[in-house]
């Protein structure tokens, strides 16, 4: 009954006090019968003398309900649905999501083995419709399925030992077989890796801040800390709380205090003349709703205005809930602040690595007489009124004021018996300067100028400079441009600068400044460097520096051809790799007595303050005597308290849908009275109770469904089947859905042979049509396409930019991330087509699997022409859809389009070679190598259709 009501009258006529029409409440039963001078909208046990079935069964459109304008008549169905329930005495019962989870009663024969109780559930409800389920999968169905369901990965892409049991279980495909199987793809770290994708769009996970400026935010360290704790199988429980309050608990560590930048998250507005406090107000509101919607699956968003029309949320408690976020010391701030200087997680490969070779390089380095010799300031000035602080490291370090253009004066004492033939200027990054190498509002700097001055008993002269080399210049910003005589005040293209287009201002780097002639102490005693900052934007100053000095002749030139100190260079990158510490923002209390007011917002306006709230937690939910916290570690607390009924069965219900396809309850988002009802309540409350039971083990839950035999049935869908269960709601046959976004791409790169495994660190940039883009205010970025492995990782790893996602995430139906996704909505449209026939990866991923087809031939035949061609595309089928055999029309029709394909590119061999990739100089090339080339092209357009196939795009 409550669906109809919901659905037809509790918009006016519910919880809303200030929006409910003629004061009639029909949510509960009080309301529903009040007396409203002799009459009532329901009289229990009496339809005709109910008001509601007056106005419903009316032809008077003054009277009838709802209002035509509103909504349209009640079925017939729901009229007799309504008619049976006043009979029956109109009883109002609590939400089914709103009551406690119970065990539902299950036969001894099967309440042993958790999976076979998932059978029995969904055997249950398909008897009544007059189905059964189907027989098991075939082996390798069955296999595919579950790997890239539990790891986002084809068969194929996995090393061992999850080769080898999937090897015994297609040999003996035993019920322990596969039990065996899912454990193995639950330990790799694939696993980890693919069900992180969930919780980004739950977390709303970018690289950028949003808004209009869309600037860069270093929070990849929280995605590698999410891939850790599953990888780790951190219960679901532990890992939550630390999510919502990680900074809150006793003692809490680093990776703890990293877990709460699940809520910074939320997107910041860094334009000028914005109002922080409107734009804080509007992250905190989303944090409540992220988390309420995220763990509890309760809509929330409308209560900041009114009182929830539908489920029991008032405004007030809206409020009281708010103040729970309000007090986190963040606030729409362009640094960000707070932070949390976290060392970054690094690929095992690549931390075995820096071991190495740091113990080689310093090695190296201790037998080698020193290049480069630190000298600490004896004087230091900003001319324009920037203060200058010399560290124990002798570094420099501006602070105060930040003029818009500057001038620093650095002096040095220059001892008997030295000689300086070149100087280096360490530009250093800086907590003081949010961890960049500059003062500007993004870290950046331009020096546009440096020049010495040699002085000895009062007399100055000018020290010329003849030549300058760096590590790292922007283009159009090489240091040579900064050692002109003369130089124009707000020139373009003048001066050093170091924007990395993937670090960014974050980096160490260094310039060598090589002098006209040598400066001797005979000569001068003490000597001036004058660093300049006039570029056409201001206060673009450095923000940390250091400077050395030496002897050496020729000193940018020898470091132009990495033959000057290389080993001191190279142990310094890679020291600084191992003390790198990433800022990343994290949710800090406020202190007592900075605490914030949080009052009700009339309207949900910041601006129009009602009462004063403190945090507390709605009564709906919460049995009378249970006590929490007033702070975020009560309320994480209170959402896995047992008696909270919804935060179990939202998390089982999550892990269904992926693994199904759709949710026990579709509606993820929304277990509210708008949301759709469970179409197995006793199974979801089954599994609820059970993960509980289990610690909230997320691996086991993963394991009990999978070991059902529901999951594991085959996909073919009789008539019957799909007439009376078109949608699958009842799970009369396997699962079939099309890949998500990143699983699309990571097959295509797998099957290919492409794919990197190269775990954790900054994000990547793979290939992508969009090279340039452009935000107000900000400038924007540029898509410098990743090169080597990083060209290949897992797509959980690309760069995501709020306001121009990467192609492929856009038309594959991933969340825009500006907001908390509980569920992807699938779509199909040709964009997709043209995406996975056209773009560059899919084409290089058609090129490795080309690749591995023609090899297989030379390896498994002799080399002559004939059938060995259908043989290399029937290898090719085999590994993209992983069966053992394949329609012998599938290979006929690919092998007639290679043919073709061969015809065409034999007398177009410019567009053979384009097609392949590769750089061929046409006129010294052989027929030879033509031929391969021809034959690799053709390959390629069979692979490329290979990779698009519905077997290979669907699982």
């Amino acid at each position: 009954m409550r669906p109809i009501l919901s659905r037809h009258c509790i918009a006016c006529h519910g919880p809303d006090e200030d929006d409910r029409q003629a004061g009639l409440r029909l949510d509960t039963f009080d309301g529903a019968t009040e007396d409203f001078g002799g009459y009532a909208a329901v009289a229990p046990g009496d339809p005709e003398a109910s008001e509601i079935m007056v106005r419903i069964l009316t032809d008077d459109e003054d009277m009838r309900m709802p209002p035509a304008d509103h909504a349209g008549r009640l079925s017939d169905a729901e009229v007799g649905t309504l008619r049976r329930w006043i009979e029956q005495g109109a009883d109002y019962q609590t939400h089914w999501s709103f009551s406690a989870a119970r065990m539902p009663e299950i036969p001894d024969e099967v309440q042993n083995e958790t999976h076979r109780v998932v059978d029995y559930f969904i055997d249950k409800k398909l008897e009544k419709v007059g189905l059964h389920r189907n027989e098991r999968a075939d082996p390798r169905s069955l296999v595919r399925r579950l790997s890239l369901d539990l790891t986002g990965l084809p068969p194929v892409a996995h090393s061992e030992p999850v080769q080898s049991a999937i090897d015994d279980y297609l040999a003996a495909p035993t019920s322990d077989n596969y039990t065996m199987l899912v454990d193995e793809l639950l330990r790799t770290p694939a696993y980890a890796e693919h069900w992180a994708a969930m919780w980004l769009d739950l977390a709303r996970y970018a690289d950028t801040v949003g808004y209009s400026g869309d600037e860069h935010r270093d929070i990849w360290p929280w995605r590698d800390w999410l891939i850790a704790s599953l990888m780790e199988n951190k219960s679901y429980k532990e890992m939550s709380i630390e999510m919502i309050a990680g900074d809150l608990l006793p003692d809490a560590t680093t990776d703890q205090k990293l877990a709460t930048a699940f809520h910074r998250n939320t997107l910041s507005n860094n334009e000028g003349g914005t109002n922080d406090e409107e734009f804080r107000t509007v992250a905190i509101k989303d944090r409540l709703s992220t988390t309420l919607n995220s763990w509890m699956g309760i809509t929330i968003r409308c209560a900041e205005c009114h009182s929830h029309k539908y489920d029991p949320i008032s405004h007030v408690e809206y409020y009281q809930l708010l103040d729970y976020f309000n007090q986190s010391a963040d606030a729409d701030r362009r640094n960000e602040s707070p932070k949390l200087p976290v060392p970054p997680r690094r690929d095992l490969e690549i931390a075995e690595e820096l071991k190495t070779k740091l113990v080689q390089l310093r090695e190296a380095v201790f037998s080698q007489p020193e290049v480069w010799t630190q000298q600490r300031p004896v004087e230091v000035e900003g001319q324009s009124g920037t203060t200058l602080e010399v560290l124990d490291d002798n570094s420099v370090l501006a602070k105060g004021k930040n003029p818009s253009y500057e001038i620093y004066e650095v002096t040095f004492e220059l001892p008997p018996h030295q000689t300086i033939n070149a100087i280096r200027l360490e530009v250093i990054p800086h907590l003081q300067h949010d961890g960049k190498v500059g003062r500007s509002g993004d870290g950046g700097f331009i020096l546009s100028q440096i020049w010495i001055e040699a002085e000895r008993d009062g007399e100055k002269k000018k020290v010329p400079l003849k030549d300058a080399e760096a590590d790292f210049a922007q283009p159009n910003h090489h240091p040579r441009t900064a050692i002109k005589e003369d130089v124009q005040s707000g020139a373009h293209q003048q001066g050093w600068a170091v924007r990395h287009p993937v670090t960014g201002y974050t980096d160490h780097h260094e310039a060598i400044f090589e002098l006209g002639e040598p400066l001797r102490s005979d000569e001068a005693s003490r000597y001036t460097i004058y660093l300049r900052h006039d570029s056409p934007w201001v206060r673009l100053n450095m923000g940390c520096f250091r400077i050395s000095t030496t002897d050496q002749e020729n000193a940018a030139e020898r470091y132009r051809k990495d033959e000057l100190d290389a080993d001191r260079i190279e142990l310094r990158k890679w020291e600084a790799m191992a003390a790198e510490r990433v800022r990343v923002p994290i949710m800090q209390e406020k202190p007592e007595e900075g605490r914030r007011e949080t009052h009700v917002m009339l309207g949900g306006n910041y601006l129009s303050h009602g009462e004063k709230v403190s945090a507390k937690l709605p009564e709906a939910f919460v049995p009378e005597a249970a006590e929490f916290r007033g702070d975020r570690l009560g309320l994480a607390t209170w959402i896995f308290d047992e008696s909270n009924p919804l935060t179990a069965r939202v998390a089982v219900n999550r892990y269904w849908a992926r693994l199904i396809g759709a949710g026990l309850v579709e509606t993820e988002e929304d277990f509210g009275t708008q949301g759709t009802p469970p179409s197995h309540p006793q199974l979801l409350d089954f599994l609820a109770v059970s993960f509980q039971q289990k610690q909230w083990d997320v691996r086991e839950l993963i394991k009990m469904i999978v070991g059902s035999e529901s999951y594991q049935q085959s996909q073919v869908a009789t008539a019957k089947a799909l007439e009376a269960d078109p949608r699958n709601r009842l799970l009369s046959r396997g699962p079939r859905v099309r890949l998500q976004a990143e699983v699309v791409r990571d097959q295509a790169l797998a099957v290919g042979g492409l794919l990197s495994g190269k775990m954790f660190g900054p994000p990547v940039y793979p290939p992508s049509p969009i090279k340039r883009v452009v935000n107000a205010f900000t400038g924007g970025m540029t898509w410098q396409e990743s090169t080597g492995e990083d060209r290949y990782r897992r797509a959980i790893y690309t760069y995501l930019k709020r306001s121009a996602p990467h192609p492929l995430f856009e038309t594959f139906d991933m969340s825009s991330r500006d907001v908390c996704s509980m569920r992807r909505l699938r779509t199909n449209t040709p964009l997709q087509s043209f995406m996975t026939l056209n773009d560059v990866t899919f084409i290089e991923a058609a090129r490795g699997l080309a690749d591995q087809m023609l090899n297989h031939r030379e390896q498994t035949a002799d080399v002559a022409t004939g059938p060995e061609w259908a043989a290399s595309i029937e290898y090719g089928l085999q590994r993209a859809l992983f069966v053992d055999e394949v329609s012998a029309g599938q290979v006929e029709v690919l092998s007639d389009l290679f043919h073709q394909c061969r015809e065409r590119y034999r007398t177009r061999i410019k567009e053979a070679v384009k097609f392949t990739g590769q750089t061929v100089d046409l006129q010294t090339t052989t027929d030879d190598e033509k031929s391969r080339l021809v034959d690799r092209a053709s390959m390629t357009v069979v692979a490329n259709v290979i990779l698009n196939l519905d077997g290979v795009l669907n699982n």
